[in-house]
């Protein structure tokens, strides 16, 4: 359910272009990233992170037309905004795994010659590009411009990214060792600077 201000092309097609630009900017990441991946410790955490979004972004869409929702205030503004935080975690993502570089990986993997990244977005957060995702559904839930929407992409998205960094930092901790818990000690946070 799109909210429509106006003429009703101009707001459906500049969601569906801006989910456009989210879907093409992963399957950038996935394509540049493909590599075989051995020793994985993924745990099934990257099928969670898909069932998250797929999950979230259906349920957002469909869940207002069966469950009446209270609206947010100002639907149009709350459409434009979420079209904007969508293409902010697009550039957050992308930032977060150039930084990375090669370094990088669809799937929880971790060498013990693997380096602790602390530069760019690492700087701040653990998982910079889990935030950057994160952004990109939550501006799904706002741009659809009610709270039931916002409500269950939040709590999707948490529940999968949640469970992939749970995975995930247990892998870099057992893997890296001292080198993970020191920079874990620096940087405290893992999404969302000052909060967690």
């Amino acid at each position: 359910m799109i909210p429509q201000s106006g003429p009703e092309l101009p707001s459906t097609a500049a969601f569906f272009v801006v989910v456009g630009v989210w879907i093409v900017s992963d399957w950038s990441i996935g394509f540049r990233y493909r590599r075989t991946v051995e020793g994985s410790q993924d745990k099934g955490s990257k099928h969670a992170i898909g069932a998250a979004v797929v999950g979230g972004i259906l349920a957002a869409a469909l869940l207002p037309l069966i469950v009446p929702a209270p609206r947010v205030p100002s639907p149009a503004v709350a459409f434009w905004a979420g079209l904007g935080t969508i293409l902010l975690g697009v550039a957050v993502r992308q930032y977060a795994v150039r930084t990375l570089g090669n370094g990088f990986s669809l799937e929880v993997t971790v060498d013990a010659d693997d380096e602790v990244i602390d530069s760019g977005p690492y700087r701040w957060v653990r998982h910079p590009s889990y935030t950057g995702a994160l952004l990109s559904l939550l501006g799904v839930g706002i741009a659809v411009g009610n709270w039931l929407s916002i409500a269950v992409v939040f709590v999707a998205g948490l529940a999968g990214y949640g469970y992939r960094i749970r995975v995930e930092e247990r892998a870099l901790r057992d893997t890296l060792g001292d080198a993970y818990a020191e920079y874990a000690d620096r940087t405290p946070y893992r999404l969302v600077p000052g909060l967690w």
